[in-house]
Order: structure tokens, then C-alpha cells, then sequence
């Protein structure tokens, strides 16, 4: 039987097989059921769509060596290239690019596969038994189910009364509690909850700034929202967890209980902003993403309707 994961990498008790079963790669997809897909439906009171997704350009806030490099080839406006050019046809012209990138970049959505700890990953298994340099045999991005659930979004700058949350801090099950109380909304198993930290301000400001450390989810605060059995969990922060970590030995082993542990995706560099300001803690969450075999995240991008 699985014991808890104790963020101490391989000497911690064996932490798998997962709650969903031994052969599961769906994780927390599994709390997507159509009863509770359904109900999410009826949220909305206005059909007012709010997007989520932070805008990606080149020399946007990364961990190298990821970047973004798009090319836009013009050869279709080129005059001997135009199509239907004999006389009389519409003389077709067009433009399209290429881009060069991680998909961990921008407003992304983490695969099962993209962290683990020691050399297991989500439900134990072994990085030796998954691994192709071309896309992984297990735990990729293409087994995601589409969201279309219940979206919480907890305020966590006006618990602490401020507009930003600064460098470092850890977002508590107090500070949950405590949003969860002001805003008279409750977290259901399914959900999908959003922290407000109103770091993703920084995003096209002080990208450096942004992308340095973050205040983010604690340890204590990533278990209490797994134990409610949510669905996805984001920020608009590019980690989710709070940097510096909180043991200088344990780098993300916030994402090592989300992601291997519990199998609780992850949806990074949200943009929150109108969200909160629309004074709405419930909404309609809705995420589809491309699916490339055997990838570890896709780019994504969210939308809210309320």
C-alpha cells in the first residue's frame, strides 16, 4: 500500500501506486466526470468569456535553455510564388510561420511525465521503461481529458491586503481558508483552482523580476488542495510554488507531490487580473490543448466564462 511522498526524493516511503489505480495516466483527469461537468455548465450568468492565458513573444519569462522562436516565412507573397496566377485567377497570397520552442513556456499545461522523483515518475514508473527521444510510451500529454469543470479562483493578494504578493512568500492553508471564507465560495472535488498573487503583472514589465522567484503554494497548501481531490491547480506565476523553496533542499517537491505523487496537473503563467476583478469566484473553466504524442506539457490557453 502507498504511504505519503515526504519530499526527500528516493529515501522517502514508496509513494505509489497512485490513488486512481496502477495502471491509471489519467490522474486527476479522473475527477472529471460528466455529473460534475454538467453542473459547471450552469455556472455561468452573464456568458461573459475572460481569457487566461498570458500573451507569448520572443524574450518571454523562461528558464533557459527554453524559448521561444517563431519565424514568419513570407515566400507566399512572393510574385512568382502567388497561386491561380494565370490570367483571371484570384492571385492567392499568404503568410505562415515556424516556430522553434519547449512547450513549457508561456501559459502551459504539465503532462504526468513532466516531473518525478528519483528515477520514477507518476505511479512509479521508471523513467527506463517510459523514455523515447522521440515522445514518451507513457504519461504524455495526449492521455489529458478536456477541462470543462468548475473554475475557483482565490484572491490570496486581498487575504494579505496588498496588490502583489512579494518574492518568497508561501501561500498557506490559512491564506486558502481565509480567501475561501471572504469570497463565500468552497472547493469541490473536480475543481479547478486558480491563486491569485498578482505577480503576473510582471510578465510584460519586469520579465527578469518575473522570472527570478515567485510567491507561490506552499507544501502544506498543495497537499490540502490534493486531499479535496481538484482536478488542475494554476497561478499566475510561472511555477506555481513558491521560490525560494521552502527547504533549500527540496527543489520543487511541490510539483514531485502534484504531478508524480498525486497525478495533479499544473497550468502555469496565468493571467488572473480581470479575472478577480470581475468579482467573480466561480466560474466555467475551460481548457482543450493539442495533443502531440508522448510531449511533457502543452502550450495552452484557458478561458474563464462567467
Amino acid at each position: 500500500m502507498a504511504e505519503s511522498y515526504d519530499g526527500h526524493g528516493g529515501d522517502s516511503p514508496q509513494w505509489w501506486p497512485s490513488r486512481y489505480g496502477a495502471d491509471d495516466e489519467l490522474g486527476s483527469g479522473n475527477e472529471l466526470t460528466p455529473d460534475r461537468t454538467m453542473a459547471a455548465l450552469q455556472i455561468p450568468q452573464e456568458g461573459r468569456t475572460i481569457g487566461l492565458a498570458q500573451t507569448l513573444f520572443e524574450g518571454a519569462a523562461a528558464i533557459a535553455p527554453r524559448t521561444w522562436k517563431q519565424l514568419v516565412a513570407a515566400h507566399g507573397v512572393l510574385e512568382e510564388r502567388l497561386m491561380a496566377r494565370e490570367e483571371g485567377g484570384d492571385d492567392l497570397s499568404y503568410f505562415e510561420e515556424h516556430v522553434l520552442t519547449s512547450y513549457h513556456i508561456g501559459c502551459h499545461l504539465d503532462a504526468l511525465a513532466h516531473v518525478g522523483i528519483k528515477d520514477r515518475f507518476y505511479n512509479g514508473n521508471r523513467y527506463s521503461d517510459i523514455y523515447e527521444p522521440t515522445g514518451l510510451k507513457k504519461l504524455g500529454i495526449e492521455n489529458v481529458r478536456p477541462w470543462i469543470a468548475r473554475g475557483v479562483c482565490l484572491n490570496i493578494c486581498a487575504v494579505a491586503e496588498t496588490d502583489q504578493l512579494t518574492e518568497g512568500f508561501a501561500i498557506s492553508v490559512d491564506h486558502l481558508e481565509e480567501a475561501q471564507k471572504e469570497q463565500g465560495v468552497e472547493i469541490r472535488a473536480g475543481d479547478v483552482v486558480l491563486l491569485h498573487t498578482g505577480w503576473g503583472e510582471l510578465w510584460s514589465t519586469d520579465v527578469q523580476r518575473y522570472e527570478a522567484l515567485e510567491p507561490g503554494c506552499s507544501w502544506d497548501a498543495a497537499h490540502y488542495l490534493t486531499d479535496k481531490h481538484v482536478s488542475l491547480v494554476g497561478a499566475d506565476n510561472w511555477g506555481f510554488e513558491v521560490l525560494p523553496f521552502e527547504r533549500e533542499d527540496g527543489p520543487f517537491a511541490v510539483h514531485q507531490h502534484l504531478l508524480a505523487e498525486t497525478g495533479t496537473h499544473i497550468v502555469e503563467n496565468l493571467t488572473t487580473t480581470e479575472l478577480v476583478s470581475s468579482g467573480s469566484s466561480e466560474f466555467l473553466f475551460i481548457l482543450t490543448v493539442p495533443k502531440t504524442q508522448g510531449s511533457t506539457a502543452a502550450i495552452a490557453s484557458p478561458v474563464a466564462v462567467i
